[in-house]
């Protein structure tokens, strides 16, 4: 009976921008119980089932294109004609650029035009990952330099360790996974306040709910490939050319095809916080947002949330700075922030000045749905 109340009080909290719940997702197979780590496996594979279906439902042709021509930047920056035509080891830097026939020039000049998009892109797409998507594009390169220095002088890297060969490339690989590992916690982070916030409930149950509907295990998997493939392309990558002359393709191959593999896999690293999030969030630690409340003042009035005029239960009604009430579209598979009585300028729907609770079924004015204050 207290079983059913709760999924009852859970399904009434339903999001409204989302066409489907994680709950709802039936596997056709599970892994049986009696082995190791087998409900972790089922978890993760229950968790990538939902994010497919939603991938297709958000997905647009945009981000479709958006990582073709990434994926483009990224062959024609790793294959050369000079892969097969020898070029000259002996010249770098500018004069090495100036060498290069007509043909090899445009096609490094359209590679980087290719990124500069890709970056665009990305940068257009996820407004709530911009910076971190730099960052990631910057630890990717980060990986390659350190495979440079670990292989300018052991071209079998990492056959034939030298602990003195190794210091730079070791340092750059640290720097690189403690900013991973900040963005990844960043993340956690932010979707437990995420919870903490917007979906705060007295019965421990329901907020156990909410937290699992907001698992990260399957994106956090993701992520652990992604950097696993970035670290395979970047060393294979690095690893044909040192050992040029040997005609070790298999190594070019396989810096392709993961290097490939790893952009649209990039592009789903940056997508599902911002889904799940909403495009108002900031991807921050909580050490982050103490800091930033620490630097802002002690006297900051804390935020007032809206919450049923009738039963109290919280809503996803906000006020902006400058006073206007917004709320996300009530239309099925959008999620755009619509002003109170204006049309979503996604979806064109209307939003309606009086919003109904989904515990209670009061339908009440948006401006009911926050409390009188006194002011100080």
């Amino acid at each position: 009976m207290a079983e059913a109340a709760v999924e009852g009080d859970v399904d009434s909290r339903q999001h409204t921008n989302l066409p489907f719940r994680m709950a709802d997702m039936d596997m056709a197979f599970a892994i049986p119980q009696r082995y190791p780590l087998a409900n972790e496996a089922n978890t993760i594979a229950r968790e990538w089932y939902f994010q497919l279906r939603l991938l297709k439902n958000d997905w647009s042709k945009q981000h479709v294109s958006a990582i073709i021509f990434g994926m483009l930047a990224f062959l024609l920056g790793s294959v050369s004609p000079e892969l097969w035509g020898g070029g000259n080891a002996k010249i770098a830097g500018l004069d090495g650029i100036l060498a290069i026939n007509g043909f090899q020039f445009f096609q490094v000049l359209v590679s980087i035009l290719l990124w500069a998009w890709f970056v665009y892109q990305a940068w257009t797409l996820f407004p709530v990952m911009r910076v971190h998507a730099i960052s990631l594009l910057v630890m990717w390169n980060g990986l390659m330099v350190s495979q440079i220095f670990f292989q300018r002088s052991n071209a079998t890297f990492p056959f034939g360790l030298s602990l003195s060969d190794m210091m730079e490339g070791t340092l750059i690989i640290l720097i690189v996974f403690f900013f991973l590992f900040f963005f990844w916690k960043a993340v956690i982070e932010t979707r437990d306040l995420h919870v903490e916030v917007n979906h705060l409930h007295e019965d421990v149950r329901v907020m156990e709910a909410e937290m699992a509907e907001h698992s990260l295990k399957g994106w956090t998997a993701i992520f652990g490939v992604w950097i696993g493939l970035i670290m395979m392309t970047t060393w294979t990558g690095v690893r044909h050319i040192s050992s040029y002359g040997d005609e070790n393709y298999g190594f070019l191959f396989v810096h392709l095809l993961t290097g490939m593999v790893s952009i649209p896999l990039f592009f789903f690293i940056l997508w599902y916080p911002q889904r799940m999030l909403g495009e108002q969030a900031r991807v921050r630690t909580r050490a982050a947002l103490d800091a930033a409340i620490e630097m802002e003042g002690e006297g900051i009035t804390p935020e007032i949330k809206a919450k049923c005029p009738d039963c109290s239960e919280p809503s996803l009604l906000m006020r902006e700075a400058s006073g206007s009430l917004v709320h996300p579209c009530l239309n099925a598979g959008c999620s755009t922030m619509v002003t109170i009585g204006t049309a979503c300028t996604t979806c064109s729907a209307t939003m309606p000045s009086r919003l109904e609770c989904k515990a209670c079924g009061v339908n009440a004015p948006a401006l009911d749905y926050f409390p009188d204050q006194d002011v100080w």
